[in-house]
């Protein structure tokens, strides 16, 4: 049901709070509108999300298998969305994250990044929106380099890896790595 209304731009409450009961933990959901039909993407490049632009998002069991940045700060984002065998099942929002404190959010097993939203100055918080993807699970997992709008701002995943979670440190949660897995 969330995975609907993450489709047609935001959530209801009743929906969220059903689905953050299922999930077990209300304490890592957060009012994260991750969604919006002109930022989604089933095959390609999204466009860019900030703190100015609307959030970015996978449709239809596709993962993320690129992700890139331009501006300073490495303000302006957006990933590659690649097609998978998988249907899309529940989605959840992680609350967001900043190189202040916990710098890093990794999405619960069997789940993957389906898609990003930015607040504050130079995209400086980060939340994923995080998706159960049937038909496959993770595994060897491991964290990328770091990318930053310094050079092509570009980093591409190996074939058959997908984002599961992410990180970021420097001023404005310049510097971004990401937690990658294959598919089993």
């Amino acid at each position: 049901m969330l995975a609907s209304a993450f489709a047609l731009g935001g959530c209801v409450a009743s929906a969220e709070e059903a689905d953050a009961a299922a999930l077990g933990d209300e304490a890592d959901i957060e009012e994260a509108d991750i969604g919006s039909t002109q930022q989604a993407v089933s095959s390609g490049w999204t466009g860019y999300t900030s703190d100015e632009y609307a959030p970015i998002h996978c449709d239809s069991g596709s993962l993320m298998s690129a992700v890139q940045c331009k501006g300073d700060y490495c303000d302006d984002i957006r990933a590659y969305c690649k097609p998978t065998r998988g249907t899309l099942g529940h989605t959840y929002a992680t609350d967001y994250f900043s190189n202040e404190g916990t710098n890093e959010r990794i999405c619960s097993s069997g789940y993957w990044v389906t898609g990003m939203t930015c607040r504050g100055a130079y995209c400086d918080d980060i939340s994923l929106q995080c998706s159960y993807i049937s038909a496959f699970s993770r595994r060897n997992c491991h964290w990328t380099g770091w990318m930053s709008n310094e050079g092509d701002g570009k980093l591409s995943f190996a074939s058959g890896y997908y984002m599961a979670g992410a990180e970021c440190s420097g001023d404005y949660c310049d510097k971004k790595r990401f937690y990658i897995c294959q598919t089993t």
